[in-house]
C-alpha cells in the first residue's frame, strides 16, 4: 500500500482497513490462489491523471482498478482519499466505511466485475453489501 499524495493524512489502521476488505472479498469470491494487489491512497488530482489515460467521464471516481498482466498479481487499485472524505460527508459516514467500499469495489472489478448494465449493477452493489456486512460496516447507498 503506497500513499504518494500529500493532501491528507492517512489515519491510522486505514492500511489494515484495506487489507482486511481485500481478503475478504477474495475469501467471499472463493479466489483460493495467491495473488497480489497493490494499493495506492492519492488525491483527486492524481486520480484524475490516471483516469484520463483510462476513459472520458465526467462523473468523479473515487477508486480505479487497474488489472494486472502479471501471473501473481490481479493489479492495482487507485483511491482518491480526498474524493471518500468528500462523499463521506456527503452521505454522513464515516471515513473509513468509504475505504472499505473503494476497497471492495476496488477487488470486484479486478476480477472482471463491472457495471455493464444495471443487472450487473445491482449484483455488483448486492455482493459489496454482503461483503461490508462481514466487515462490520452497513452498506453504502448511493455512494
Amino acid at each position: 500500500i503506497n500513499n504518494p499524495q500529500t493532501t491528507i493524512k492517512i489515519p491510522s489502521g486505514t492500511r489494515m482497513l484495506v487489507r482486511r476488505s481485500c481478503h475478504a472479498t477474495l475469501e467471499y469470491e472463493q479466489f483460493d490462489r495467491r495473488t497480489d494487489i497493490y494499493v495506492d491512497f492519492v488525491d483527486n488530482e492524481m486520480l484524475h491523471a490516471y483516469d484520463a489515460n483510462r476513459v472520458s467521464t465526467l462523473e468523479a471516481n473515487e477508486v480505479i482498478a487497474v488489472p494486472s498482466e502479471e501471473e501473481d498479481c490481479l493489479g492495482k487499485i487507485i483511491i482518491s482519499v480526498e474524493r471518500i472524505i468528500e462523499l463521506t460527508k456527503v452521505y454522513n459516514r464515516p471515513f473509513e466505511m468509504g475505504i472499505v467500499y473503494a476497497s471492495v469495489h476496488g477487488v470486484l472489478n479486478l476480477l472482471g466485475q463491472n457495471y455493464t448494465d444495471q443487472s450487473s449493477k445491482e449484483e455488483q452493489m448486492l455482493k459489496e453489501a454482503k461483503i461490508m456486512t462481514e466487515l462490520g460496516f452497513s452498506p453504502i447507498v448511493g455512494f
